[in-house]
């Protein structure tokens, strides 16, 4: 049996700088029923100890004179700034057994066709939403029927001169990367005495391009990503009656809305995984203004695509040096967001802002900045936002 695989892509860069924590000790893994791959969930605050308060990996310390520190940063070099990224699907092929016998073959012929019938490239819009939900990066949507239709009917109802001033007042987003996905699906039938067994799988492999230089770069690097039939659904609810080589009872191999019903449910599980692999390599990050006991208060919020029960490491940066201070769990508004700090960091540096802190409001200047980065997406947002459902 060959496997059906995906390719996306997905665009931004990132540079390593400073601590570099074991990504098990900020992360854990959501397992696959099945054995495939697996959600990336950042862990609690609450669930941290010393050693796992460290600044993550992919967080770029390099740059931050170009920042301006305002709500939306203007300048590219600057880490804090939003990225803007295209997503494309390439050409998704469909593969069954190579190995028909003249006695299975019209099974493996009607499963062909209805796998046939799942095209993934049509949930493209939604991976853009998805992605655009986050608020982490800038999506550039390629829907183009639903914007030229939109844009007839807003002509028509607001006239030529309001759309062209507001056109004249708006700056075109300039593309940073492209997110390419590529998909494989795959079909196979496990016989049995009474019982047969479908059995398919969506393979994704994902590829980032530098549209302006052509290069394939190596960040964000998500990796290929697999899931079953038996991922999304329990597996006794795959068999099938199959008579003299037909389909009988049970699950219809043989109908493209039931398979492709299914493929659909794949399919939102692997993006629900491509998310979480990019937001652990596209943090969040901010700059912390004050600090009044063991409460927190940072600049960006939302529009820097903080989420709900964020996880964030605190860390202050100084004449280069990347010192650790605690880590927390921040609620955002839509401009800034405000968190408790759960537990510090035992040192020197951690304790000297402790104290201060404890006794006036700690405001970091231009010498000394402070500023928090996320270590993966929070597991209630998922929950709350995906069809994930935790186990347990």
């Amino acid at each position: 049996m060959k496997i059906t695989k995906v390719a996306t892509f997905v665009a931004l860069g990132l540079t390593l700088i400073g601590c570099k924590s074991t990504p098990s000790q900020q992360t854990y893994s959501a397992q696959s029923a099945a054995g495939n791959s697996s959600l990336i969930i950042g862990k609690s605050a609450y669930d941290f100890n010393n050693d796992d308060i460290e600044v993550p990996a992919y967080f770029n310390t390099q740059g931050l004179q170009f920042c301006s520190y305002e709500v939306d940063e203007k300048d590219s070099r600057c880490p804090l700034s939003k990225k803007t990224i295209r997503l494309y699907f390439g050409e998704v092929q469909t593969d069954v057994s190579e190995n028909i016998q003249s006695k299975s073959s019209s099974v493996f012929n009607a499963m062909h066709t209805s796998l046939e019938g799942f095209q993934a490239k049509t949930l493209e819009n939604v991976l853009e939403n998805q992605f655009a939900g986050v608020n982490r990066f800038r999506i550039l949507t390629r829907d183009t029927d639903t914007v030229n239709a939109a844009m007839s009917e807003i002509l028509a109802d607001e006239g030529v001169s309001n759309v062209a001033n507001k056109l004249g007042n708006r700056t075109s987003l300039s593309t940073d990367y492209i997110m390419k996905v590529d998909v494989v699906k795959t079909g196979d039938m496990l016989f049995g005495s009474t019982q047969s067994l479908f059995q398919s799988s969506l393979e994704m492999s994902t590829g980032v391009i530098d549209p302006y230089t052509r290069e394939k770069i190596s960040y964000p690097n998500i990796g290929k990503i697999r899931v079953s039939n038996f991922d999304v659904r329990k597996k006794d609810t795959f068999t099938t009656v199959i008579a003299s080589g037909d389909y009988y009872r049970g699950f219809n191999y043989t109908s493209s809305k039931d398979v492709g019903a299914v493929m659909n449910e794949m399919a939102s599980r692997s993006f629900d995984i491509m998310l979480t692999r990019l937001l652990k390599e596209m943090p969040a990050s901010a700059q912390v203004v004050g600090i009044k006991g063991d409460r927190i208060s940072l600049d960006r919020g939302q529009n820097a695509g903080v989420l709900p029960n964020e996880t964030m490491i605190v860390f202050e940066y100084s004449a280069g040096f990347v010192e650790p201070i605690g880590v927390a769990m921040v609620n955002p508004s839509m401009q800034s967001a405000q968190g408790k700090i759960v537990r510090w960091k035992k040192s020197k540096s951690a304790d000297s802002v402790r104290d201060e802190a404890q006794e006036n409001i700690y405001r970091p200047d231009n010498q000394r900045r402070i500023f928090a980065v996320s270590v993966g997406v929070p597991g209630e947002f998922m929950k709350e936002r995906s069809t994930w459902v935790q186990n347990g």
